[in-house]
């Protein structure tokens, strides 16, 4: 019998699947060679469209935000956002991948694909909080900033450089919730309710975080088309 020649074929195989997939019938290879977001974006020479990413969303709304002036307008945006940034020093990531979304009265960011829910949640959660509180001690009552943050984990897709998915939308109606903006006023001595998604809370219910599910109160959400359960804490 003769013997049919072998091929060495590969072919690149897109997605965001990450590690080596190999298949083959000893004829050709297929090789799985897609790279991280970073790598492919810098081989493209720019920011590469990505599909169903699974990241982790943050999505923040400062309390009695419509209230406040224009002069108290400008001095929020700025304090905020380096709020943020402290909590991305100490998650050790840069500014370069760190790009959050200013959504007039609050914040959005999509975590960059290595940061896990722990690491939100131990990490840069509390270090948006510390940040927080050292800002409102030396600010004025007038420029105080009380923060709603919440925390959920999906698949969303970056188009141009812009983020979308249903993952964002329901972080935006988690931090409406009524419960929480009246639990967050009545309580003077916190500056940030944190409220975190179902898929969110199903990792600190594995005993992942610091704060365990004990920590936790449940909340009813019902904002627009979204109706489900959350959880929240003060910090």
């Amino acid at each position: 019998m003769q013997r049919q020649p072998s091929h060495d074929v590969r072919v690149k195989i897109g997605g965001n699947a990450h590690g080596p997939v190999v298949a083959g019938n000893g004829n050709a290879t297929y090789m799985n060679t897609a790279m991280p977001d970073s790598e492919v974006a810098s081989e493209r020479g720019g920011r590469a469209d990505l599909l169903a990413a699974y990241r982790v969303v943050v999505t923040t709304d400062v309390q009695g935000s419509s209230s406040r002036n224009n002069n108290g307008q400008r001095r929020m945006r700025p304090a905020l956002e380096e709020c943020f940034q402290t909590g991305a020093m100490a998650l050790g990531v840069s500014r370069e991948v760190f790009e959050p979304v200013d959504r007039g009265d609050g914040l959005q960011v999509v975590m960059p694909e290595a940061v896990t829910v722990v690491d939100v949640l131990d990490t840069f959660i509390e270090a948006v909080a510390k940040a927080l509180r050292e800002y409102n001690e030396a600010a004025s009552d007038a420029y105080r900033i009380d923060l709603r943050t919440a925390v959920h984990v999906g698949y969303v897709d970056r188009v141009g450089g812009e983020w979308s998915g249903t993952p964002l939308v329901h972080a935006a109606r988690l931090v409406d919730a009524p419960e929480v903006k009246h639990v967050l006023g009545e309580a003077s001595d916190a500056c940030l309710a944190l409220v975190v998604s179902d898929a969110a809370k199903h990792v600190v219910n594995e005993g992942y975080c610091r704060v365990g599910p004990t920590g936790y109160r449940q909340v009813a959400v019902v904002v627009k088309e979204t109706s489900c359960d959350a959880w929240w804490r003060l910090l």
